[in-house]
């Protein structure tokens, strides 16, 4: 993929984060701005731990399967 595919690619995944949330935020009432921060960081974390595991997984099984 060229250079500006992969910047609209992280546009877009950036915006469905914002996206959610603020309607994560909207959903505990009127919220502040540490509210929105919170909710952020607690999508990012829920969303990059199953990744991190996942892509580790990946890298063990690769290895095993070059060692043979």
């Amino acid at each position: 993929m060229k250079k500006t595919e992969w910047i609209i690619f992280a546009l877009l995944i950036l915006m469905g984060l914002c996206c959610l949330t603020v309607s994560g935020t909207a959903m505990w009432g009127p919220g502040s701005i540490q509210a929105y921060f919170k909710t952020f960081l607690h999508l990012c974390m829920w969303m990059g731990l199953p990744i991190i595991f996942l892509g580790i997984v990946y890298l063990v099984i690769v290895m095993k399967r070059q060692g043979k």
